[in-house]
């Protein structure tokens, strides 16, 4: 996936400060409820620059960090320089670079939506060991409490190549159709954050639609991202309501 993958060289920076990880009680669900342990290995794909990895690598034995964009692999062998048990692989979803049944599981952390979902589903099979489940997350943000209201509209407004939240994810149907016989586990995980203006605006700027310094709705966007923050601010932050939701099962 060259050209989506390439969406991201520019933004690697901010999406390393600004990005958020994922909560507690998510890492718990896939321990307690999905099967990750200290024997399985898992192949995070789409990886970044590891959010998800990295405390991953602290409950299995194995992670493959899987992740098309040179920049972005750069940053993830900065940030789990220090964490052995994570390889980082130059590969994709549809071509993971790693062998036949290797893995007990498969994650993909705010990247399904970039995926060929054929040849990803095809690929998928051939990694995955017998009985293996595939893990789709997404940081959704929540748009009805006053200020995700007016940032959602303002992201729209920005952003012409904006899906929605965690792509669309929410929206749309490929991640049901992808898993064995429609059969899926869904879960949600509260992952709200305060955000202080610098925060927002890196975060806002780390996201793949957004305009970058030198397009002509760059100074707009800035200019009513710190509008909308002093609108809301209390104590110098902001709420920005976000869960973090789940999908598992096989293909």
């Amino acid at each position: 996936m060259p050209d989506n993958a390439a969406r991201f060289s520019s933004r690697v920076a901010d999406y390393v400060k600004y990005r958020p990880s994922y909560p507690a009680s998510f890492l718990h669900y896939l321990a307690a409820e999905v099967g990750f342990g200290p024997e399985s290995v898992v192949a995070d794909i789409g990886a970044g620059t590891g959010i998800l990895s990295k405390p991953l690598a602290g409950q299995v034995k194995q992670v493959f960090a899987v992740e098309p964009n040179a920049e972005m692999r750069l940053a993830a062998l900065e940030y789990c320089k220090n964490i052995p048990n994570i390889e980082i692989i130059d590969g994709a979803a549809e071509a993971a670079g790693l062998p036949d049944g290797s893995v007990d599981f498969i994650t993909a952390a705010q990247a399904f939506h970039w995926f060929r979902l054929d040849e990803a589903r095809q690929e998928f099979r051939r990694i995955l060991r017998p009985g293996g489940k595939v893990v789709l997350v997404w940081n959704v943000r929540g748009v009805t409490a006053p200020f995700g209201a007016e940032y959602e509209a303002l992201v729209r407004q920005h952003c012409l190549e904006y899906l929605g939240s965690g792509g669309g994810s929410g929206e749309t149907l490929p991640y049901r159709l992808f898993f064995k016989d429609g059969c899926y586990q869904h879960g949600d995980f509260p992952n709200d954050r305060r955000l202080d203006l610098e925060t927002l605006i890196g975060y806002s700027l780390s996201t793949s639609y957004a305009p970058v310094k030198g397009d002509s709705a760059y100074p707009r966007f800035i200019q009513d991202l710190v509008d909308v923050f002093n609108k809301y601010a209390e104590n110098g932050t902001v709420l920005l309501a976000t869960t973090a939701q789940s999908y598992v099962g096989e293909v």
